[in-house]
């Protein structure tokens, strides 16, 4: 179990979200009494969905996935994230449970804020609120692009999206290793493992990426854009 542990003060934290930055050095002060600072090991679960939301979580270093429990043993991974992101934001706003689970998928530290401080807050400062409600609304627009992908796209528009979104926005390198296992992208790309391991073969097969064990890069980024656009 991770022990909560405070290494940093919001005040001082060089890796604040924009959000935050528009808080003045006592509503830091308010918010920095109720915050816990947390470090999970890779398969450790963050959050449990349907469990009581008493904190926004922000992901202060690491990688995370986001994903919905099925009844029938199978999951949908939401989306992936790394540091900067806000998880429970419509917790904050809505029901207050966590509407899907978190499991690091590498060491990761987190921030956990107090929900009655944050809602204080939103009351507070205008500034901040809007901020909040701009992040949560750029995450709702994520989660529609990741919808049409899924309902829409063949399964090499499916894969050649996530490649892309694992270069640009989680690793920002053409060339990365790869933390999630063939199921977990599996599941992200809604094929099933052997359909998976084919669409990499033809990726292969046809120089748009490199694999070395863990290991991707991507060579033809142009051609992997058009798949993605295409379908």
């Amino acid at each position: 179990m991770p022990i909560p542990e405070k290494s940093v003060t919001c005040k001082n934290c060089l890796t604040k979200s924009e959000c935050f930055k528009e808080l003045n050095d006592s509503q830091l002060e308010m918010i920095e009494e109720g915050r816990l600072e947390v470090t999970f090991n890779k398969g450790e679960v963050i959050c449990k969905q349907g469990m009581l939301a008493s904190h926004v979580i922000y992901i202060r270093s690491g990688f995370v996935k986001l994903y919905i429990e099925g009844n029938n043993g199978k999951n949908i991974i939401l989306t992936i994230e790394k540091d900067g992101y806000l998880i429970g934001l419509q917790s904050l706003f809505g029901k207050n449970i966590f509407h899907y689970t978190a499991v690091a998928y590498e060491e990761t530290t987190v921030c956990l804020f107090d929900m009655t401080a944050l809602s204080n807050l939103l009351e507070l400062n205008a500034s901040f609120a809007a901020k909040l409600i701009a992040r949560l609304n750029e995450n709702t627009i994520r989660s529609y692009s990741r919808l049409f992908c899924l309902t829409q796209k063949q399964s090499s528009g499916r894969l050649a999206e996530i490649l892309l979104c694992l270069s640009n926005r989680i690793y920002e390198s053409p060339r990365f290793n790869l933390a999630l296992s063939r199921k977990d992208l599996a599941e992200l790309t809604v094929l099933s493992v052997e359909s998976l391991s084919r669409v990499i073969k033809e990726f292969k097969e046809d120089k748009l990426i490199i694999v070395d064990g863990k290991t991707i890069e991507i060579s033809d980024r142009k051609r992997l854009e058009m798949i993605c656009e295409n379908g």
